[in-house]
């Protein structure tokens, strides 16, 4: 529209024939806008896909280009209009969609700039975020792997070398891993308590056969509601407790996990790591999956529910 008006004002001679220009124009302007889009397109999905320079200069020409054969087809078809208007007109479409394609490019360079430090910003947040849950699950392994020490030596140093592999698989660099990953990580954990716990502890496991082992998610996303239900849950009560992990698909683009515990009589309110653990998942969530990801709880005939929604 505005373009089409810069295009009247441009070949305006008299106010009377102000309305008729735009018209023309705003049709002139419609066309090369639409072959354009479709010519850059075609050319992103076939030549140049994931070259941003490339494909900045091919926004930057071919927008020209279609303005310049638009304009001697609209020449070639108005024979009344004269030699000398004919080659002003062409000119001054062709300045004028060069300044607009001028435009465009910065446009689309300064935007792809913001949503580049817009991830590194939220990249940076999401590490933070995961780092601050790390001390929880190393403190909650040591102080299992202590109490070992005395009393059960070789199971204190089995359970060294377990933490060594959770340590290479679910704490290493980098912020995500693989769905069967965090499964092995759970199951890690779940054999340290074990040797803390006892008989205690059970472990109820449902997993569906269609979940995507090898979706890459957030690392240590479902194992701190694992550690939720195993610190603030069963290791309270004197008689244990079972623990139910749950994972399926609830629909064909979302995963259900769930983790069911039950609760201590004194748990009227969550503690308050319990509380500051689930903000911190819910924080993550938001920042890598945005509006696709939930987190719901749920307290009911003394049990604890954590439901956990996320794409597939």
């Amino acid at each position: 529209m505005v373009v089409a008006l810069v295009f009247a004002l441009a070949g305006t001679a008299t106010p009377e024939t102000f309305w008729l220009n735009f018209g023309l124009s705003l049709l002139f302007v419609q066309w090369v806008v639409l072959v354009s889009a479709a010519l850059i397109c075609g050319l992103r999905r076939s030549l140049l896909r994931g070259n941003d320079s490339g494909m900045g200069w091919v926004v930057f020409l071919v927008i020209p280009i279609v303005c310049v054969v638009a304009s001697l087809v609209v020449v070639a078809f108005l024979p009344r209009v004269g030699e000398g208007d004919q080659l002003w007109f062409v000119l001054r479409n062709t300045l004028i969609s060069l300044l607009a394609s001028l435009a465009l490019v910065r446009y689309l360079v300064l935007q792809q700039r913001w949503k580049q430090q817009v991830a590194a910003e939220a990249s940076a947040r999401l590490d933070a975020l995961q780092a601050s849950i790390r001390p929880h699950f190393l403190f909650n392994a040591l102080n299992t792997i202590a109490s070992l020490v005395h009393d059960k030596p070789d199971e204190a140093e089995q359970a060294t070398l377990d933490l060594s592999d959770l340590l290479r698989t679910g704490l290493r660099s980098g912020a995500r891993q693989s769905l069967a990953e965090e499964l092995e990580l759970i199951r890690g954990y779940l054999r340290l308590e074990a040797l803390r716990l006892g008989e205690r502890l059970k472990v109820e496991w449902e997993l569906a056969d269609d979940l995507p082992l090898e979706q890459e998610l957030p690392a240590l996303l479902i194992q701190p509601l694992v550690e939720n239900a195993v610190v603030h849950g069963i290791a309270r009560l004197p008689e244990g407790g079972q623990l139910a992990i749950r994972g399926e698909r609830a629909s064909r683009h979302r995963l259900r996990f769930e983790v069911v515990n039950p609760l201590p009589d004194d748990s009227a309110r969550p503690a308050e790591s319990n509380r500051m653990a689930l903000d911190n998942i819910r924080q993550r969530l938001a920042l890598a999956y945005e509006e696709g990801a939930r987190l719901k709880t749920h307290r009911e005939d003394g049990r604890f529910r954590v439901e956990l929604i996320l794409p597939a």
